[in-house]
């Protein structure tokens, strides 16, 4: 299952394969995360099976945060394999190799429409 995360404190969006926030559904997770006290904002977009959550670092966890977001069905489970977590370092490891091949692929692209125009 295809997931990427972005955190910095403050502020995570998640896109994922398995998005399931459509609809009432939707609207139901996005009710219940502004109603976590330090919750600020909350933006789901089901085209791009995303959200993006703005929070307050200092009166919620990101391990808060990502539980709630696993259990409204927004993002998959924390991988768990041999009875552990992914690390946070795997985590962004991925996220990073992900980002590199889709600039890869940005500037593959428009230097592809270049050469035809």
């Amino acid at each position: 299952m295809s997931q990427y995360i972005h955190h910095v404190p403050g502020r995570i969006r998640v896109r994922s394969k398995a998005f399931q926030c459509h609809g009432e559904r939707a609207q139901q997770a996005q009710i219940r995360l502004l109603a976590m006290d330090g919750v600020r904002d909350v933006k789901i977009n089901p085209r791009a099976s995303s959200i993006l959550v703005q929070y307050d670092p200092e009166c919620l966890s990101r391990v808060e945060l990502f539980a709630a977001l696993e259990e409204l069905g927004c993002m998959a489970p924390a991988r768990r394999d041999q009875g552990h977590f992914s690390s946070p370092g795997e985590t962004f490891g991925k996220a990073l190799v992900g980002a590199a091949v889709q600039k890869v692929l940005e500037h593959s692209a428009r230097s592809l429409v270049g050469a035809f125009v």
